[in-house]
């Protein structure tokens, strides 16, 4: 994803773990482990999981805090 990964047309971005663990400058583990202990909540599409943006984003500025 680019720099662009604000909303767009009302819609929330979404990141893969992947790109999640990229943003908060974790490991992929790491970020398992964290939707396991409940720091961030993750949605399955089939067999795809999933995390808002703009959830990542609240994490980061809350300092470790849900933040939505």
């Amino acid at each position: 994803m680019n720099s662009d990964e604000m909303k767009k047309g009302g819609n929330e971005m979404l990141l893969t773990v992947g790109e999640t663990a990229e943003k908060l400058g974790v490991s992929r583990r790491t970020v398992w482990r964290m939707i396991a202990d409940e720091e961030l909540t993750a949605r399955r599409f089939r067999r795809c999981t999933r995390l808002m943006l703009s959830q990542v984003m609240g994490y980061l500025k809350g300092n470790g805090k849900v933040v939505i």
